[in-house]
């Protein structure tokens, strides 16, 4: 009996994640990944032994260890997630969960779990390679374990990444952007990072952990993952929820709280401005991505815990549910909170005087939190069907940079930036225009706000109308409180 008992799962684990474990361990697409990691590294590692000298075969035999592993949990494993949610949407099955009363965060946690575990089965297996590498002697091994955990992390993050956008309905989005996207991120750390290998200089040396700017460095970087991994899963878990569940006042809320833990330390002037940049960027833009391609209904079930608690919880419902008119209200908040980080680093670090390359700075920030918000500005008028307002979104801010990318070079080979003013009706130009020294920097910065106002002003507005008629839903809300209680 007790070993029917060790060969089965527990009743404790959630059903979605056996279900996804069994079909994923019996899948061929693992069982081939499996085995050819096994081959390869068996094979390589022996070639590399026999024909490599003495002072080289252990880092000879580090990067085939990474660059083996690094391709199978970095590109392999998480492009099984495109498809994670949308078989089920396919196949009519997301209603039938529903019904055993899994709520949609579990059917995605699930799915994202079944395959990570598979990713940690395969970082298991590299163990004796490991061990092997070590008796050639030359090995750091809190750096090389350090590389190996990070990789491992970022593997998470990146499958969480597929996962969440499984669900969207656009092939686009859900296949071809993760495709470029995981083949990008592969060549930047296959490349940059992982080529040095067992030698010294470049991010390996950072690794090493022996100081608090390195240590501080790999914590914010897990950190890092960690809540993007878990926006993109809530973004996933919103796309197949039903319009009962709120998914959005977690998400939303978490990224409040981690801006004014940011906001707190630039009071403190702990760290420094750029990274203090860097991590209000890293946490402001999934939140208004997320929060603007938001488009649930609004039902009185997601009302209810607002609206009970006064006009305090009405006021703070239009910032927290699930819904597009309040995502714009949510990402105009959350943006001035960012600017107000930043700045106030600035005002504690400089006489402000603004330099020159001070005021390219500020025209920069600007033009990229505009374009954050112009995607939304064409969709509100533009557009119809919320089901596609994720993939709208981003094929829109894909065209925007390659607009930019376009207007830049033209410039460049024009000598001459003054046509770029024809296109001062996007935020982006306006990083173009840089190159342009005839006009003054505080004309290109005042017409960037300029821009990023009016947009903010039209969203609310479009977001304002669209709140008129979630109204009747919140007083329905109201009145049935007071006739229940």
């Amino acid at each position: 009996m007790s070993l029917i008992h060790l060969s089965d799962f527990s009743d404790r684990i959630s059903p979605m994640l056996v279900k996804e474990l069994r079909q994923g361990m019996r899948a061929k697409t693992f069982i081939v990944v499996f085995l050819s990691l096994q081959v390869f590294l068996a094979v390589m590692l022996f070639s590399a032994g026999a024909a490599s000298t003495s002072d080289q075969v252990g880092s000879v035999i580090s990067s085939i260890i990474f660059t083996f592993f690094s391709i199978a949990v970095l590109i392999i494993q998480p492009l099984r997630g495109t498809n994670a949610l949308s078989s089920e949407v396919k196949g009519n099955t997301i209603d039938m969960m529903v019904l055993t009363r899994l709520s949609a965060w579990r059917i995605v946690y699930g799915k994202w779990v079944a395959i990570v575990s598979q990713s940690a089965l395969l970082l298991t297996t590299i163990i004796p390679y490991l061990i092997l590498r070590y008796f050639f002697g030359g090995m750091n091994l809190v750096t090389e374990m350090t590389a190996l955990f990070l990789i491992f992390i970022t593997s998470m993050g990146v499958t969480a990444v597929t996962v969440g956008l499984s669900g969207c309905s656009s092939v686009i989005i859900r296949l071809l952007l993760p495709v470029f996207g995981l083949l990008m991120l592969a060549y930047m750390l296959l490349v940059a990072s992982f080529g040095r290998i067992g030698r010294s200089g470049g991010i390996m040396d950072f690794l090493t952990l022996d100081s608090t700017e390195s240590r501080i460095g790999v914590a914010v970087y897990i950190a890092t993952v960690v809540y993007l991994g878990y926006t993109m899963l809530s973004l996933g878990a919103s796309l197949i929820a039903p319009a009962a569940e709120n998914h959005a006042f977690p998400r939303r809320l978490v990224s409040v709280l981690l801006v004014l833990f940011i906001l707190g330390l630039s009071v403190y002037d702990i760290p420094a401005t750029w990274v203090l940049m860097t991590c209000v960027s890293i946490v402001v833009i999934p939140s208004i991505v997320v929060a603007l391609t938001d488009s649930a209904m609004l039902v009185p079930t997601v009302c209810k815990p607002f609206v009970k608690r006064g006009i305090i919880g009405r006021t703070l419902g239009w910032f927290f549910y699930p819904t597009w008119n309040s995502g714009v209200i949510y990402s105009v908040m959350i943006s001035l909170l960012g600017l107000a980080t930043i700045f106030s680093a600035e005002l504690l670090s400089h006489t402000g005087h603004m330099t020159y390359g001070y005021s390219d700075d500020l025209v920069v920030l600007f033009s990229l939190l505009g374009s954050l918000f112009f995607p939304a500005v064409w969709h509100a008028f533009l557009f119809r069907g919320e089901n596609q307002r994720l993939a709208h979104y981003l094929l829109l801010q894909v065209a925007s940079f390659v607009m930019l990318g376009v207007l830049s070079i033209l410039a460049d080979s024009m000598n001459n930036g003054g046509f770029l003013w024809i296109f001062a009706w996007h935020p982006l130009a306006y990083i173009a225009m840089l190159t342009e020294h005839s006009t003054s920097r505080e004309t290109i910065l005042s017409g960037v706000i300029v821009v990023d106002i009016a947009m903010f002003l039209i969203l609310l507005i479009r977001g304002g109308m669209e709140t008129k008629r979630s109204a009747s839903i919140i007083q329905e809300t109201r009145d049935n409180l007071e006739i229940n209680g």
